[in-house]
């Protein structure tokens, strides 16, 4: 369950790991993202933080599957625990090295859709666009029984008038594909719809995730995380959407097409597609389409017949 003890918001907001705050308000490549008394912070996708409340002091460690092993650089005595302000700094001066190496990582391992799916959340809590989208995103990367969610977002719709009601909100779920290839199979469009409805129709699953993401958007919020005036006061009993963001797809394939003739049925959610306003991240109701929408919209990048042999 995602949340923050009131003692790890304060010492967040006013104690000693508030340079860590700091820095990832000031740093748009970062983003923390909140977990089970816990917290991950994100750079390029990847987790090169993980903090951890354990008594009166804190956890603090990074993957260090990151780390080339044949490399002679590497942090030194870095403490395991925040127990004072002296600790938090070494590990703050510490991080430019870390993303040096996450880069040259990632280099080796691209993680395109992570990496993505945190310019999303930037462009829609906290970038310029922020104010104007109509969603926030309150989670990335969130583990179930019946698989992981990209992200978990709010819909609330940038009018002075709508942003001013924080009652009854939508409930949005968002999978990323990066290139067609990650339409098929195991993770594929057929299999996350099947997931989809599995989880949402199961008891209790939908209350409690709307309870949950309340607590975080609102955590968020107070952390300054999350470019907004008011929280969350309740989400509504509306099917919740299950929005596609296609990212890269090529108009040449035929998979897109195929793998939308196949999806399944489904009665519990409101399937859209979200596309790209001017090539931006912001999402905005004009930009998100029902699948008869999406269809006759982009028929010409769906049903594509160039000149050329389609890839399949």
């Amino acid at each position: 369950m995602r949340d923050l003890s009131k003692t790890f918001i304060s010492t967040l907001k006013f104690g000693i790991l508030q340079p860590v705050l700091n820095l990832v308000r000031l740093d748009s490549t970062l983003c923390l993202e909140i977990r089970d008394n816990y917290v991950n912070i994100y750079y390029r996708g990847g987790n090169i933080l993980k903090i951890a409340e354990k008594g009166n002091s804190f956890n603090v460690g990074f993957d260090r599957d990151y780390l080339d092993e044949n490399r002679t650089r590497r942090p030194k005595d870095l403490p395991a625990l925040l127990a004072a302000s002296d600790d938090v700094n070494r590990w703050i001066d510490v991080i430019p090295f870390l993303k040096h190496e996450m880069d040259l990582w990632f280099g080796k391992h691209p993680k395109n859709e992570r990496e993505f799916q945190q310019l999303m959340l930037r462009e829609n809590n906290f970038g310029n666009s922020a104010k104007g989208t109509d969603y926030f995103i309150c989670d990335i990367e969130y583990a179930n029984a019946n698989g992981r969610f990209d992200l978990i977002a709010v819909r609330w719709p940038s009018s002075p008038s709508e942003r001013k009601n924080n009652k009854s909100l939508g409930l949005a779920f968002i999978e990323m594909k990066y290139r067609d290839n990650a339409l098929t199979g195991n993770a594929g469009l057929k299999k996350h719809i099947e997931d989809i409805n599995i989880f949402v129709g199961e008891g209790g699953n939908l209350s409690s995730i709307k309870d949950e993401m309340k607590r975080v958007f609102n955590q968020k919020m107070e952390l300054g995380l999350i470019s907004n005036q008011k929280s969350i006061e309740s989400f509504g009993d509306d099917k919740p959407e299950y929005v596609l963001a296609l990212i890269n797809h090529d108009p040449a394939s035929l998979i897109l097409k195929r793998e939308l003739e196949a999806l399944p049925p489904c009665p519990r959610i409101e399937l859209k597609f979200a596309v790209s306003n001017f090539m931006g991240f912001g999402l905005y109701d004009q930009n998100i389409f029902g699948l008869d929408a999406f269809l006759r919209r982009f028929e010409d990048q769906i049903h594509h017949e160039p000149d050329y042999p389609q890839r399949s």
